[in-house]
C-alpha cells in the first residue's frame, strides 16, 4: 500500500487546510470564497445523504456542517483495489478522527463499456471479459439506464463461467457475492451509476464501510456548484488563459510531450472559447463553448442553447431556463471539491499527478494555495502462483542465443561433444578462428577470402554447438510464452469484485 504523504500525517494535513480556507479574502461569482465553501459542504452533505438513502446503503449520521470532511472520488465502474482501497482509507480516517466522509462517484464521465475482465483458462491462460453495460462517446453513467435482470444474470454467468477455470474457488465466491449485491441494488438505482455504486456498497458491507456517497451529477445542481461554474464561464477567456499556461508550464517541467496529457487545453479560437465543463441535456453529455466578446452565446456542437448575461447571476438563470446542466471536467472537478468542500481530498496515483496543474491554476486565478491532498494506492495480486519471468531472464537467453550463432566459440566450454574426435575438431577450429580474425587486420590481407573463410569456420562450430543452440532457443521460446502467463495472472488492474472487501481493510487497518 502506498500513501503520500504517510497515512500518520493526513488528519493534520486535513486540519491545515481548514485552517488556511478559513482566512480566504477572495470573491467567487459575487460572494466570499469562505462564504461559498460552508455553501458548498452543507450541500454537499446533504446530497449525499438523499442520494446514499436512494440507493438503499446504510450510511454514517453526519452533522450538516462537519467540522472535518476528506472526501476521494472514482468514476462508478469495476475498479482494481488500487482505486479501492482509497475508500477503506476514508472510512479509517472516519473512524479514527470522527470526520465526516463522502466518496464522489464521478457519473457525469462517459465509457465505452462496463466489463469484468479477468484470467481464465480455456485451455490455455488468457484473458476473459464479459460486458454489462456499453454506451457510445456521448453517454455519462448517469446518463444510462439501469440493467435489467436479464443483462445482469448474463454477466454473472459468463463472469463465474470464466472464473471457474481457475484453480481459485475463492474468486468465483467473491463475484458471486458481487453478483448478489449487483442484482440486489437494481431497484434502487436510477441509472447505471447509481446501481455499480449500490453494487459496490452492497458487497463492501462485510467490512463495515459506512461513508457518503455523491453522484457528480447531483452535486452539478446544488447552488454552490452552478455559482462557481457560472463564474468561470462568465470569465472564460481569462480563465482559459490561465488553464492554458499552467498546463503548458506542468507538461515543459514533467517532459511531458504529447499535447492531450495529462488533459488537452482549452481552445481558444478567433470567436469562442472553450469550457471547462460539459453539457448534459437530453440524455447525452457535450462539450461546450462561448462566444467571445460582451454578449456570449452558449453553444453546444456549435449551436446556440442560450444568451449568457455578464453577470454571474444572469448566466445561473440563462442555464436553468436552458435546463443546460453544466458539469466538471476533471480539473474543475477537483478544484471546486479540494477548494470548497473537502478538508482533505484523496487522490489515486494519477490523479495526483493531474492535479499539479490544479495547484498552479488555484495559484494563478484565485491567488492562494490550494488545499494540500494525498495520494493512495495498492497493490493486490491473485492467488493464482504465477512465476513472474523478468525482462533480464528473456533478454539474458536472447544475448546468449546472439552469441551462440555469431560467436559460439565463446561458448565452447558449455558443449558436452558426443566424442573425443568433435571436441578437438571444435579446439581446431576455434584455434584457427583466433588467426583469421589476427590475420584480417594485417595490411595487405586477402579481406575477402579470410571472411569467407571466417563464416565457414562459424558455421562448422554452429553445427558442432546445434545442440546447445536448440537447447537456448526453447528456453528462450519457453520463457517468453511463461512472461506472457506470467503478465496474464499477475496484472494488478482486474476489478475489485475478486477480493473479498475483508481483506482490503485489513491491510488498511
Amino acid at each position: 500500500m502506498l500513501t503520500e504523504p504517510e497515512y500518520r500525517q493526513w488528519h493534520a494535513r486535513a486540519i491545515e487546510n481548514a485552517s488556511a480556507a478559513a482566512g480566504w479574502d477572495f470573491a467567487i461569482g459575487g460572494v466570499s470564497a469562505r462564504a461559498l465553501r460552508r455553501l458548498a459542504r452543507r450541500e454537499s452533505v446533504a446530497e449525499a445523504g438523499a442520494y446514499s438513502h436512494r440507493m438503499g446503503i446504510q450510511v454514517a449520521e453526519v452533522p450538516i456542517e462537519p467540522e472535518l470532511l476528506v472526501v476521494t472520488g472514482h468514476q462508478p465502474e469495476l475498479y482494481h483495489p488500487g482505486v479501492w482501497v482509497k475508500d477503506f482509507l476514508l472510512q479509517r480516517f472516519a473512524d479514527e478522527t470522527g470526520a465526516a466522509a463522502l466518496d464522489l462517484v464521478v457519473d457525469t464521465d462517459s465509457f465505452d463499456r462496463v466489463e469484468l475482465r479477468t484470467p481464465c483458462m480455456r485451455p490455455s491462460v488468457g484473458r476473459c471479459t464479459s460486458v454489462l453495460a456499453t454506451s457510445d462517446a456521448q453517454e455519462c453513467f448517469a446518463c444510462s439506464r439501469v440493467p435489467s435482470r436479464d443483462e445482469v444474470d448474463d454477466f454473472c454467468a459468463a463472469g463465474s463461467e470464466a472464473l471457474a477455470t481457475l484453480p481459485a474457488p475463492a474468486l468465483g465466491r467473491h463475484f458471486t457475492a458481487f453478483c448478489s449485491a449487483l442484482s440486489d441494488s437494481l431497484e434502487h438505482a436510477d441509472d447505471l451509476g447509481q446501481a455499480m455504486t449500490g453494487a459496490r456498497r452492497r458487497f463492501e458491507s462485510p467490512a463495515g464501510t459506512d461513508y457518503l456517497e455523491l453522484g457528480v451529477s447531483r452535486q452539478a445542481r446544488t447552488s454552490a456548484f452552478r455559482r462557481f461554474a457560472a463564474a468561470l464561464v462568465s470569465d472564460a477567456e481569462r480563465f482559459a488563459g490561465v488553464f492554458n499556461t499552467e498546463l503548458a508550464g506542468f507538461r515543459a517541467r514533467t517532459g511531458t510531450r504529447s499535447n492531450v496529457q495529462p488533459f488537452p487545453d482549452l481552445v481558444v479560437d478567433e470567436t469562442t472559447v472553450e469550457l471547462p465543463f460539459w453539457v448534459v441535456s437530453g440524455g447525452m453529455r457535450r462539450p461546450a463553448r462561448v462566444t467571445r466578446g460582451e454578449a456570449q452565446t452558449l453553444l453546444v456542437n456549435g449551436e446556440e442553447v442560450c444568451d449568457l448575461p455578464q453577470d454571474v447571476e444572469g448566466v445561473m438563470a440563462s442555464l436553468e431556463q436552458a435546463d443546460a446542466l453544466l458539469v466538471p471536467r476533471a480539473l474543475t472537478l477537483t478544484m471546486f471539491n479540494r477548494m470548497f468542500v473537502a478538508d482533505l481530498f484523496i487522490h489515486g496515483v494519477g490523479g495526483g499527478r493531474y492535479d499539479r496543474v490544479t495547484d498552479a491554476v488555484v495559484r494563478a486565478y484565485f491567488g492562494v494555495e490550494a488545499p494540500s491532498f494525498a495520494v493512495a494506492s495498492m497493490t493486490l495480486y491473485l492467488p493464482l502462483g504465477a512465476h513472474v519471468i523478468s525482462e533480464e531472464e528473456i533478454a539474458a537467453l536472447e544475448q546468449r542465443l546472439n552469441r551462440l550463432e555469431h560467436n559460439p566459440d565463446q561458448l565452447l566450454d558449455e558443449v558436452e561433444f558426443e566424442d573425443a574426435g568433435e571436441r578437438i575438431e571444435a579446439q581446431r577450429l576455434v584455434a584457427e578462428k583466433c588467426m583469421l580474425v589476427t590475420d584480417i587486420a594485417r595490411d595487405g590481407a586477402d579481406k575477402k577470402a579470410i571472411g569467407e573463410r571466417i563464416r565457414a569456420v562459424n558455421a562448422r562450430l554452429g553445427t558442432i554447438m546445434s545442440p546447445v543452440v536448440l537447447e537456448t532457443s526453447e528456453r528462450l521460446d519457453a520463457a517468453r510464452a511463461q512472461r506472457e502467463t506470467s503478465q496474464v495472472l499477475s496484472d494488478r488492474t482486474y476489478p475489485y469484485c475478486l477480493w473479498s472487501p475483508l481483506e482490503v481493510m485489513d491491510k488498511v487497518r
